[in-house]
């Protein structure tokens, strides 16, 4: 297996469908249509063919050459639109796989090559990937943006400042024998610091864009019969969960998954948390603190109706943390004396009540994304190669420029190849064979 091999794969879902798009990409991507009895089109041009196997017409494709380096990957590539059956494809690929030179892409061979040929950097590749995952506008429009160098911008402007600053500090060590006007190293101390502020306050975005790309974790908690499967459903729009006056009826988690605002939301209907409970809803209870525990926002729902609502709040606080939002149900049948301002009173039978508060969870979640379109950071690695970075960089501050430049030079270039990760600048070898193996075959 060499990067001078020619990959094909089917680029479309599997299944029966109109059309089938058989990707070919390598040095012997021009050959592919004379193994079919068809000719090449010229680079740029659709071609419609006959193709042949055994001298029998298995299909009538439309054929797409595009020249190297004017391609997807960089490589001469080569695509067969074909019909969609299970039989054109088995034969088309069984075609192609007996070609000498010819074998089957790996997941996410066809996007390796597009990198290896600077087609996408590190986070061209993650967008491409984001925006094949995307399931709302707002993720879209995210993914784009970091194909389109939303943070390679700035991360490329710093990591040419810092090198120029490792430059100068290279330079010391040099001189370190000669007096050094003051001004040298008060100027290397403030570019520093302006490096140091801004990469502090990209980070400082309440993780937005990882929230935007994986989704929100809401978690329903609270008493049994405080009415949460009602809630739940009222936001699904459906009977996603049992509904009972019997206590104890949910003893697991059930899941809906919305769209609040663009940002795809997994709201949790969880088991009610009392005390008296039998085996399996205690396994219920414990499920439901741990959901509490790992949910993004929590919102504690109790009975409005019932005269215990405040001690069951006092007693609920020793189990989870601090709610993000608190609901007193079923006003309808009774309003709350002397309810906290900050609480939201609703009856969710009404639907005015459950859409009120579907813009109330989207308020709390649109501080997390801060009402961007788009947000700098979307995934972990960036965050941590940017903390790696601003430690690094802190680091080298404490350093006496002039009698151990040496030791801050260590640090900047430390901080350096933090940033040089993030766009894949540095060595990322075994990150890579992560990222691309997330993705299909064809792609």
């Amino acid at each position: 297996m060499t990067s001078v091999d020619t990959i094909f794969a089917v680029a479309t879902p599997p299944g029966r469908s109109a059309i089938a798009v058989v990707r070919i990409s390598g040095p012997q991507a021009a050959q592919a249509p004379a193994l079919f009895g068809a000719a090449c089109p010229e680079a740029g041009r659709f071609k419609l063919a006959r193709l042949l196997a055994s001298g029998q017409v298995i299909d009538e494709a439309l054929i797409l050459f595009m020249q190297a380096p004017r391609s997807s990957t960089g490589e001469d590539v080569c695509e067969m639109h074909c019909h969609g059956s299970s039989a054109v494809l088995g034969l088309v690929l069984e075609i192609l796989g007996d070609a000498p030179g010819f074998r089957l892409a790996d997941a996410g061979e066809f996007t390796r090559r597009a990198f290896m040929h600077n087609k996408l950097d590190l986070l061209g590749v993650e967008g491409l990937a984001d925006v094949i995952d995307a399931e709302t506008p707002k993720q879209l429009h995210q993914a784009w943006a970091q194909i389109d160098g939303y943070l390679r911008g700035p991360v490329a402007r710093w990591r040419e400042d810092l090198i120029a600053l490792a430059s100068q500090l290279e330079a010391l060590i040099d001189f370190a024998d000669e007096d050094l006007p003051e001004n040298v190293e008060t100027t290397l101390r403030q570019q520093t610091a302006l490096l140091i502020s801004d990469i502090a306050a990209i980070m400082d975005d309440q993780r937005a864009g990882e929230l935007v790309r994986d989704g929100v974790v809401v978690a329903l908690v609270g008493p049994v019969n405080a009415g949460k499967s009602t809630i739940l459903n009222g936001l699904a729009g459906r009977a996603a969960a049992i509904v009972s006056d019997q206590a104890g009826t949910t003893r697991d988690i059930i899941s809906v998954r919305l769209d609040i605002d663009g940002v795809p939301v997994t709201i949790l209907d969880t088991a009610g948390i009392r005390d008296a409970a039998g085996e399996i809803e205690a396994e219920g209870i414990r499920r439901t603190l741990d959901a509490a525990q790992h949910a993004d926002v929590v919102v504690l729902v109790v009975d409005a109706a019932a005269g215990h609502w405040q001690s069951e709040i006092a007693q609920l606080g020793g189990h989870i943390n601090q709610p993000d939002l608190v609901i007193l149900n079923k006003v309808d049948q009774g309003a709350p004396a002397e309810a906290p301002a900050e609480a939201m009173q609703i009856s969710a039978q009404k639907d005015a009540d459950i859409t009120d508060l579907m813009q109330r969870l989207g308020r709390i979640i649109i501080p997390h994304n801060q009402a961007q379109t788009s947000a700098l950071i979307t995934r972990v690695r960036h965050r941590h190669a940017l903390q790696q970075a601003h430690q690094s960089l802190s680091a080298g501050l404490q350093h006496d420029f002039h009698h151990a430049p040496e030791l801050a030079a260590e640090d900047f270039r430390q901080a350096a190849m933090a940033l040089g990760r993030i766009t894949g600048d540095v060595d990322v070898e075994e990150l890579l064979g992560q990222i691309f193996s997330s993705f299909c075959i064809g792609k």
